[in-house]
């Protein structure tokens, strides 16, 4: 899951279906992007930050490091 990128959503008060629109995507699929069961593509992390995070940075809003954390606990 993409803690940071749903962090920063919600302190723009960003809603999954503003994105999914943006993306021209279901409200569904972005929502199994942001969960980790699909990927996204490099053009959608792009648009993403382009579109709604652009002081952001790529690395920071589609970080795993927390999760790839809790694996090898």
């Amino acid at each position: 899951m993409f803690m940071n990128l749903k962090a920063e959503m919600a302190r723009k008060e960003i809603l999954m279906k503003d994105i999914a629109i943006k993306l021209n995507l279901t409200p569904k699929t972005l929502s199994n992007k942001v969960c980790g069961k699909t990927e996204f593509t490099c053009k959608e992390m792009h648009s993403i930050k382009k579109l709604f995070f652009p002081n952001c940075t790529l690395d920071y809003l589609f970080s795993q490091k927390e999760n790839e954390e809790q694996k090898g606990a």
